[in-house]
């Protein structure tokens, strides 16, 4: 493997119970909260008010930011700012999934930030000098209640400009990482089935893509970062099925949040490959077509595999092929995935978001506005140019 730098800072509590912790662990960095979450948090009972009640015993006064929404978005962000700015907060604290983090990590940045929100995101992958990192955010904590981005344990946000449809991401470990994430898996035991799926391949889909876009003659000896990866793709790919027969299973539910965690907390990806080609189409689709976030890679996924079924540069694809579904056909193992997709209950094609043939253009235009490079390609191993990106829209279908 290559040279790298590991840092995560995140103090982890797992069990459930421990959201009850929420008050002690806040109270170490501010005395007044903004409690972000989704717009409608009626799923959620009354634990918004019973967090309100740990923060309180701890000394702690909350104000709320209940704006998320599937694909949060720069105006949920903006609002949020002015809330924080107004009520004055020294401490965010995100509660939900991915959206929900991804938005608390914006605001918590952009209460400190001194430039037009937009800039802080990568909007474009082109352009030098586009995009002004965050360097400061307010101290986070983190609640999450959907197994997916591990956003809980890495210093990534996604986000979209809805004036614009583009979808991208902020990166910055020197402000983003939270300080403490509280893992509850009886916080998620009444996740719908769809969600959970979801949750489950966006999970799987983080350490497959990883696996693909390695190689050796890049990143040298890739023994551990096999053996781990394809570890943490059979506990999730093993247990799916489990959780949504057996949904109050807290130890089932338990094993889906962390492998979720681990999936995209870094330790999967030190010294190899940190390019996210899959996700980057996946984004447009969100974007464009309001689909789920995991559906998108579970699309995505399929068809890569695929478009290098039958290419001979598609070493890494056979290996996790052989490793995981038992065969060096990579025809044979994108159907059993599929079957697999379907029978949890998620869309395994684009076409089932409402894209149609029309469509691939725009898709394709859309990913090289955002996710192209200077070079005209968009980064993997190997690059991927315009007609290609274009044809493993076209598999998607």
């Amino acid at each position: 493997m290559n040279n790298f730098t590991f840092y995560n800072p995140v103090k982890v509590l797992y069990g459930p119970g421990e959201v009850r912790c929420v008050g002690v662990e806040a109270a170490r960095y501010g005395k007044r909260a903004l409690l972000v979450s989704y717009a409608d948090v009626g799923f959620y009972g009354d634990l918004p008010q019973r967090i309100h009640g740990w923060l309180a015993e701890c000394g702690l006064s909350c104000a709320d930011a209940f704006l998320a929404t599937a694909n949060p978005k720069l105006s949920e962000a903006r609002q949020g700012v002015a809330i924080g700015r107004q009520e004055g907060v020294d401490v965010v604290i995100g509660l939900g999934g991915g959206s929900a983090m991804d938005l608390a990590k914006v605001i918590a940045a952009g209460i400190l930030y001194p430039h037009d929100l937009r800039r802080m995101i990568r909007f474009t992958h082109s352009e030098d000098g586009y995009q002004i990192p965050p360097t400061d955010a307010l101290p986070m904590v983190m609640v999450p209640t959907l197994p997916a981005t591990a956003s809980e344990m890495n210093p990534t946000a996604v986000i979209t400009d809805e004036t614009t449809l583009r979808k991208s991401y902020v990166w910055e470990p020197s402000c983003l990482y939270p300080k403490v994430s509280i893992l509850d898996p009886a916080l998620t035991v009444t996740l719908p089935a769809y969600q959970t799926a979801c949750g489950a391949l966006d999970a799987m889909s983080h350490v497959v893509e990883p696996f693909f876009f390695s190689d050796e003659a890049t990143f040298g000896n890739l023994s551990l970062h096999d053996h781990m990866q394809i570890g943490v793709i059979h506990a999730i790919y093993e247990n799916v099925e489990k959780v949504l027969a057996h949904p109050a299973d807290i130890q089932l539910r338990g094993l889906m949040q962390w492998s979720a965690t681990v999936g995209l907390n870094g330790w999967l990806t030190c010294g190899v490959q940190g390019w996210t080609p899959m996700h980057q189409m996946g984004h447009v689709l969100s974007s464009h077509f309001r689909a789920t976030h995991g559906a998108t890679l579970a699309c995505m996924m399929l068809a890569w595999m695929r478009f290098f079924a039958d290419r001979p540069d598609s070493a890494r694809f056979v290996k996790l092929a052989a490793l995981v579904f038992g065969t060096n056909d990579l025809h044979k193992a994108a159907d059993t995935l599929e079957a697999f997709v379907r029978r949890v209950g998620v869309e395994s094609r684009i076409s089932q978001f409402g894209c149609t043939k029309a469509d691939l253009d725009m898709l394709t235009d859309g990913l090289v506005s955002v996710s192209f490079g200077a070079d005209g390609k968009l980064a993997s191993i190997p690059p991927i140019d315009r007609a290609e990106a274009k044809r493993i829209y076209e598999l998607a279908l």
